[in-house]
C-alpha cells in the first residue's frame, strides 16, 4: 500500500503514534519513568498476570513511557546522532534482518541509516525480553522482509561504534483508545502514516483538477522558474508575504495558515529551485541533509519538502525519520517538480509566455 491509496480522512488525521510492542524492557522502562510515573502506572495498572492482563498493562506503560517522550522533547534516532548526545530517543527505523533471536540470549543487528556517522550504528538487546512472537518474526526478518520498528531507547556512543539500547521495539501502531473511532481503520497503516500529500493542504487542493500530458510539459516550465518565484507563488496562495533569505535560516518559508483536515496548522518550508535539476539527493540537502534536520527543528506541525524536479527515495525517507516518532503528530509533505507545476498550473501562478507575434510588434 502507497500513502495514495489511504483515504484523505485517515491520512490528515491528528492520530496518536503508539507502538505495538514486540520488544519490552519493562526494568528499564520503568526506570525511565522515575518515582513519580511508576506511582501512576502502579495506581493504574490491572491486577492480575494472564495473558490479556498483562498485554493491557504493557501498552498502558509504553504509553506513559510515550508521553514522557513527547513531554521531553526527545529526539529522534538521526537527531541524537546529528547531536552526538547520550540521550534516551524515539523513532521508526529499518533494521538488518537478525534469525538469530530464535536462539541466541543477546543479539546485535545493524541499523539501516540513509546517512553515514562515520561509525556503524548497531542495535544491541537479550532476547528474554522479546514480548511476542510477531515481534520475534519482524525482528528476525528486518527490512530484507519489508518491516520497520518503532523504537524508544538509549543511544551510547563508542571508540568504533554506536550502540542502541532498547526499551520499547515494536510495529509503529495507531490503533489506541486516544484515536477514536477510527483507531481501527488505522491499524494497518502504521509504515505509511505520517506522510500527507500536497493535495491535502487545502490551499492547493485545486491541482487534482490538472492533468499533466507528459514529463516534458512539467519538466520544461520548471527548469526556468526560479526558486523565488515558487516561493511567492505558494506564500501567494497561503495569503501570506515571503521573507528574506539568510545563510542560517531554519526554512525558507514558515505558515500559521496551512489548512489540512479542516483545521489550520503551522507548516515549515525547504524550497529547492531549478539550479541542479536533477532529482533531488541528500547531497543537495547540505552536509549530512543538514538542512532537512534544521527543517525539522522549527516548531511547525508539518515539514514540506520541495524540488522542481523529482525527490530521490533518501531524502523521502531521512524527512520521515526526522518526523514521525513514537507519541508524537507530526506530518510530513514532499511536492516534487510535477507536484508544483499541478498546483501553479491550477491557479494560474506559472508565469505568462510572450507570444511570437507580441515580440515582433515589439
Amino acid at each position: 500500500m502507497s500513502i495514495a491509496d489511504v483515504p484523505p480522512k485517515l491520512r490528515t488525521k491528528d492520530a496518536f503514534h503508539h507502538i505495538d510492542m514486540g520488544f519490552l524492557n519493562r526494568r528499564l522502562c520503568m526506570t525511565a519513568l522515575g518515582a513519580e510515573g511508576r506511582k501512576y502506572y502502579a495506581e493504574h495498572a490491572t491486577p492480575g498476570d494472564d495473558h490479556v492482563v498483562r498485554l493491557g498493562n504493557d501498552h498502558l506503560l509504553v504509553t506513559m513511557l510515550e508521553d514522557l517522550c513527547e513531554h521531553l522533547g526527545a529526539p529522534t534516532l538521526l537527531e541524537a546522532l546529528t547531536d552526538g548526545t547520550k540521550r534516551v530517543f524515539r523513532s521508526t527505523e529499518k533494521l538488518a534482518a537478525c534469525p538469530e533471536v530464535y536462539g541466541a540470549a543477546r543479539v546485535e543487528h545493524a541499523v539501516e541509516l540513509p546517512l553515514d556517522f562515520g561509525k556503524p550504528v548497531v542495535i544491541a538487546y537479550h532476547t528474554k525480553h522479546i514480548v511476542s512472537d510477531t515481534g520475534r518474526m519482524t525482528l528476525a526478518g528486518g527490512s530484507k522482509e519489508g518491516y520497520v520498528e518503532s523504537i524508544i531507547g538509549r543511544l551510547h556512543a563508542e571508540p568504533t561504534r554506536y550502540r542502541i539500547e532498547p526499551l520499547v521495539i515494536g510495529a509503529p501502531w495507531f490503533d489506541h483508545p486516544r484515536n477514536g473511532d477510527e483507531s481501527a481503520d488505522l491499524t494497518w497503516l502504521g509504515q505509511e502514516f505520517g506522510e500527507i500529500l500536497p493535495e491535502d493542504i487545502e490551499q492547493f487542493s485545486a491541482m487534482k483538477n490538472v492533468e499533466v500530458a507528459s514529463a516534458e510539459e512539467w519538466q520544461k516550465e520548471m527548469s526556468e522558474l526560479a526558486e523565488a518565484a515558487v516561493k511567492k507563488a505558494l506564500a501567494e496562495l497561503l495569503r501570506e508575504p515571503t521573507k528574506k533569505d539568510w545563510g542560517g535560516e531554519s526554512d525558507d518559508h514558515f505558515s500559521g495558515n496551512v489548512v489540512v483536515g479542516g483545521r489550520r496548522r503551522t507548516a515549515a518550508f525547504l524550497l529547492k529551485g531549478p539550479t541542479n535539476f536533477r532529482e533531488m539527493t541528500l547531497e543537495m540537502a547540505g552536509k549530512r541533509a543538514d538542512q532537512i534536520y534544521r527543517l525539522t527543528r522549527t516548531d511547525a506541525e508539518i515539514y514540506v519538502v520541495q524540488h522542481s524536479h523529482l525527490i530521490g527515495d533518501a531524502v523521502r525517507g531521512t524527512l520521515r525519520a526526522l518526523t514521525v516518532r513514537p507519541g508524537g503528530r507530526k506530518k510530513y509533505c514532499v511536492i516534487d517538480g510535477l507536484a508544483t507545476y499541478r498546483i501553479l498550473k491550477a491557479y494560474g501562478k506559472l508565469p505568462a509566455k510572450t507570444s511570437v507575434s507580441t515580440q515582433q510588434k515589439s
